[in-house]
């Protein structure tokens, strides 16, 4: 591809993705739902803004990576603020599971950015504007590895136990799960490949972004908050009945051994 015309595409999706995201979130308060959805509303607002501000630099330049490297820490908080309200959107009624996806969260993204941080660090002091974003890179690799574990974890037991949810909530959990994991799939082939095929990754991530902020304008509805739905099929009512006894009796296990930890 041409590397003007490759430009333009991606100049004309980022503005694309500016209005989406604005867009989406005027939605969800249009909808009365930014409270059920705050910190994904939150990431919303900033990363829009963040996006608007940098749209007039290049991505090469000294600012916009100065801007990227002083607010991304921010964005790496969202993400796990995100994965954490997923956790307790779909664990709504279930107090004990959902504890346990916390510390799961939690401990898991401890040691993923205490292991990045320490293979970081002896080559941290001294470095170029491009060596830092390189080392802050690896840093989101590792914390966007561990969320997708974690968002896969949770996609299995929405596959698995017949769990009643809201259709909003199925939507935004399998929404956000390919929106994050598209990031993080282009976070490691830029780490591994080098910076060279940096703005094919930039476009295909733009494109995707902007697919799943049309379809979440697009399949979120006020009703959908209400209504329920399974997304495990081609079970007997005895079978469901036992799978849901099984849940409600390990959610007690967790709830009385987090008291006595307490």
């Amino acid at each position: 591809m041409n590397g003007s015309v490759a430009v333009i595409i991606e100049r004309s999706l980022w503005l694309l993705n500016i209005a989406l995201g604005a867009f989406l979130a005027a939605r969800f308060f249009q909808l009365k739902l930014a409270r059920n959805y705050r910190f994904f509303v939150l990431y919303l607002l900033f990363i829009t803004v963040r996006s608007a501000m940098t749209w007039a630099f290049e991505p090469g330049s000294v600012i916009y990576r100065t801007i990227w490297r002083n607010t991304q820490p921010i964005v790496w908080v969202l993400y796990v603020l995100i994965v954490l309200e997923i956790c307790s959107l779909i664990f709504k009624e279930y107090r004990g599971i959902q504890l346990l996806g916390r510390w799961a969260i939690w401990g898991s993204l401890i040691i993923a950015v205490a292991l990045s941080s320490a293979s970081l660090m002896p080559t941290w002091r001294n470095l170029r504007t491009q060596e830092v974003f390189q080392r802050y890179l690896m840093i989101e690799r590792g914390i966007d590895f561990a969320l997708v574990i974690l968002l896969l974890l949770i996609l299995g037991f929405l596959l698995s136990l017949p769990i009643p949810l809201s259709r909003n909530v199925v939507i935004h959990c399998i929404l956000y799960s390919a929106f994050f994991m598209s990031n993080t799939m282009g976070i490691l082939l830029v780490n591994v490949t080098g910076t060279h095929i940096s703005q094919l990754v930039s476009l295909s991530l733009q494109g995707v972004s902007a697919l799943c902020l049309l379809a979440w304008l697009i399949f979120l509805t006020r009703e959908g908050e209400v209504k329920k739905m399974v997304l495990r099929r081609q079970l007997t009512s005895s079978d469901e009945e036992q799978l849901l006894g099984q849940l409600a009796t390990i959610n007690a296990t967790l709830l009385r051994a987090s008291k006595k930890i307490g």
